[in-house]
C-alpha cells in the first residue's frame, strides 16, 4: 500500500463519527484505528519529508492519538461535550496534524516541481489553520458565523484530504516507490 492511501484509509476511518450522534456514545469504528493508519502513512512517507520537522510531525500525530484514545471512553467524550472549548482542545491535535502534513507534502511537492500538489495541499493546509483558529473566534469574540464556517470547512477539508491522498498517493515525492523498469526481451 502506498504511504497516502494509509493516510487517506485513516482518514476516512477518522471522518466516520459513532452511529448515535449523542456525546459519549461508543464508537464502534474507533478514531485510534484511523489514527494508526494515518501514523502507519506517515512513516512510509518519511523518506519524503524534510527530516528536520519530520520528528515535530510524528509528536503531534502521536498525541492526536493518544487524545483519540482517551475520546474512546463514553465517559471522557461526554465531559468533554460540557464545555465547547474543551472538544475544541481536543480536536486542535487532529487539525494541527493534518495542517502540518499538508504544509510538508506541500513543500515536498514543490521540490519535485509538481506544483498541482504543492498548491493543493497548500490551499488544505489553509483551510486547516482556520479550523484551528475559528472556535476561539466564535466562542471569544462571539462571532457565530465563523463557528458555523469553521464546521463547514473541517467536514470539507477532510473529504477534499482523502481525494487529495488518494490523487497523489501515486507521486514519488509523495512517497510511493518508483515503477520497476522491466528488463527487455532477449
Amino acid at each position: 500500500m502506498k504511504p497516502l492511501q494509509a493516510v487517506a484509509l485513516g482518514l476516512v476511518l477518522l471522518a466516520l463519527g459513532p452511529a448515535d450522534a449523542a456525546p459519549g456514545t461508543f464508537d464502534p469504528l474507533p478514531d485510534p484505528l484511523g489514527w494508526f493508519l494515518v501514523l502507519v502513512g506517515l512513516h512510509g512517507l518519511g523518506p519524503s519529508l524534510d527530516p528536520r520537522r519530520l520528528p515535530t510531525l510524528r509528536f503531534v500525530g502521536a498525541l492526536a492519538l493518544v487524545v483519540s484514545v482517551a475520546m474512546v471512553v463514553p465517559a471522557v467524550a461526554r465531559w468533554l461535550e460540557t464545555d465547547p472549548s474543551l472538544g475544541w482542545s481536543a480536536d486542535v491535535p487532529r487539525f494541527a496534524f493534518f495542517a502540518l502534513l499538508c504544509h510538508e507534502l506541500s513543500q515536498a511537492a514543490l521540490r519535485a516541481r509538481a506544483t498541482a500538489g504543492a498548491s493543493s495541499f497548500s490551499i488544505a493546509g489553509l483551510v486547516l489553520l482556520f479550523v484551528i483558529a475559528a472556535p476561539p473566534l466564535a466562542f471569544g469574540a462571539d462571532l457565530d458565523g465563523v463557528g458555523t464556517a469553521g464546521e463547514v470547512a473541517a467536514q470539507a477539508v477532510q473529504i477534499a484530504l482523502v481525494i487529495l491522498c488518494f490523487v497523489f498517493s501515486g507521486r514519488a515525492w509523495a512517497g510511493a516507490p518508483e515503477p520497476e523498469l522491466e528488463a527487455p526481451a532477449d
